[in-house]
């Protein structure tokens, strides 16, 4: 074979090969980068980051649930009953921090059709400085269309580890798109298993109490945004909840120094939320039934998805509701409640 001709057919074979993975990518689109699924699929479990912006740009939705792990436990259909909508997909973010929600956010509150937002306001969110967790979503999947796509049609574990991935769950999990990110099922729930995972890293020592406001300026940074995104949508409710930790995560605060800094700058800005006529805030934080029941947990923080029925039928009913009129009170019983709380029986 002549050389021109060697060079003129390996050049049209990648380029075949290459139009062959992008068409593949593109249909499948295991990121609803560029459409909801087709053929039947639903957007069942991935990659949270990569498929969060284009999950909240394609899908049909009048209710969407964002957070943390604490969120992943919800099922879609139990926020389809027509007091929150009819129809409700779910953007959990692992670990996320304001960088990260305020895209999601963005994105769902341009989305034609929304309603409402269920959005799992952690305490971490308040007191870890914001410098020190920079946004984790890739820039191209924030950006529109363009050439930045490159790296998503020829990316390699797209190809060989995602699509894969989504057809397979999608099989496995009968073309549904609730069992999404659910884990409950993977642990064990005692007060062995929370405390053993909680030992390993737990304060030896209490130190200080910090300073009252040593959070404000950490929780200033988050409120800000959160507001001017709460304000610029009033015709959207905004259901914010405080998801119930268990009693080691307030030893974890006690022994640190930081409960009176926390119950502080949850106060403070929990009171500017409330301003907005379209927020309403839920507080499972102080639901001792529940937090001091260690059984109901995995390590100091992660319930399982009872508790998420718990807090959806709250919300639904309008019980464990803070207003501007009671939600000093609520949290002052709270500094008492840790301050108090005798946590060596935990040990035991």
């Amino acid at each position: 074979m002549e050389p021109r001709s060697f060079i003129r057919k390996t050049i049209s074979y990648t380029l075949i090969t290459l139009l062959v993975i992008a068409a593949l990518v593109i249909v499948i689109d295991p990121f609803s980068r560029y459409h909801a699924p087709w053929f039947g699929l639903a957007p069942v479990e991935t990659d949270e980051r990569s498929s969060s912006t284009g999950i909240a740009r394609n899908l049909d939705y009048d209710t969407v649930l964002i957070g943390s792990s604490m969120s992943e436990n919800f099922k879609n259909t139990w926020f389809e009953d027509g007091v929150f909508g009819n129809k409700c997909v779910k953007i959990p973010l692992q670990g996320a921090h304001y960088g990260d929600y305020r895209i999601i956010l963005d994105e769902v509150l341009s989305h034609r059709g929304t309603k409402n937002v269920v959005f799992c306001l952690d305490n971490y969110l308040y007191t870890d400085l914001t410098s020190a967790y920079p946004q984790t979503i890739e820039d191209y999947y924030v950006s529109g269309i363009g050439f930045s796509d490159l790296n998503y049609l020829f990316n390699k574990s797209v190809f060989f580890e995602y699509i894969p991935r989504f057809l397979v769950t999608n099989v496995r999990e009968g073309f549904n798109e609730e069992d999404a990110y659910l884990w409950s099922d993977d642990y064990e729930y005692s007060k062995y298993a929370a405390r053993l995972a909680y030992m390993q890293t737990r304060q030896i020592t209490r130190l200080d109490e910090f300073p009252y406001d040593f959070f404000f300026k950490t929780g200033d940074e988050v409120t800000e945004p959160l507001l001017e995104q709460i304000k610029s949508h009033p015709d959207i409710t905004f259901y914010i909840y405080a998801p119930p930790y268990s009693i080691l995560y307030w030893d974890d605060v006690v022994m640190r120094g930081f409960s009176t800094a926390t119950i502080c700058v949850l106060e403070r800005e929990y009171a500017r939320l409330l301003e907005c006529d379209n927020v309403r805030l839920f507080y499972f934080q102080n639901d001792e039934s529940i937090i001091t029941n260690l059984s109901n947990y995995r390590d100091y923080s992660h319930y399982k998805i009872d508790i998420n029925r718990y807090m959806y039928e709250a919300m639904r009913d309008g019980t464990h509701e803070l207003t501007s009129d009671d939600y000093y009170d609520v949290l002052l019983e709270m500094y008492n409640f840790i301050s108090t709380y005798y946590y060596e029986q935990c040990f035991h």
